[in-house]
């Protein structure tokens, strides 16, 4: 199974939800679940946000060896749920691989909420919080629903 989280600069929401996403993974001991995040408009190895290590941390979750990477049909076409931070970029996935649709939601979309998540950057860490907060049950609803008993990997 492989999920991967999409926003703009692969710097401060997407690399946020993957952190937490692989924290929670690692906690259950679900190695057969791969987390990845990417950017509609990212740089290759582009550093996280300071906001967003320093939100990530703050609940013990390190990010600060992630690095950005440009979406791609490739990537897309190897994963098996796509979330994304906007319907934007939900748009801009449908550009690139009509058929990774099929696998994509918003984010927000697991916590029965059909907003899109605010983007914090160039923000405050307090932005950064609650950006963090506001993605957290619903990264949490996803791990559920794909770590249930009946789920097919």
């Amino acid at each position: 199974m492989k999920v991967l989280f999409v926003c703009t600069g692969n710097t401060c929401r997407s690399p946020m939800a993957e952190g937490y996403f692989r924290h929670l993974c690692n906690q259950a001991g679900r190695d057969d679940i791969v987390v990845d995040s990417a950017g509609t408009f990212a740089p290759e190895g582009g550093l996280p946000s300071p906001q967003s290590v320093q939100t990530l941390k703050s609940i013990g979750v390190n990010i600060s060896e992630l690095r950005s990477q440009p979406l791609s049909k490739a990537l897309l076409d190897s994963c098996d749920v796509i979330a994304t931070m906007t319907e934007s970029h939900r748009y801009n996935i449908g550009q690139i691989s009509p058929k990774a649709l099929a696998k994509t939601k918003r984010l927000l979309e697991y916590a029965d909420d059909f907003r899109d998540v605010a983007d914090p950057y160039g923000g405050s860490v307090a932005d950064y919080n609650a950006c963090f907060a506001e993605m957290r049950s619903a990264l949490d609803n996803l791990f559920l629903d794909i770590v249930k008993p009946n789920h097919k990997d």
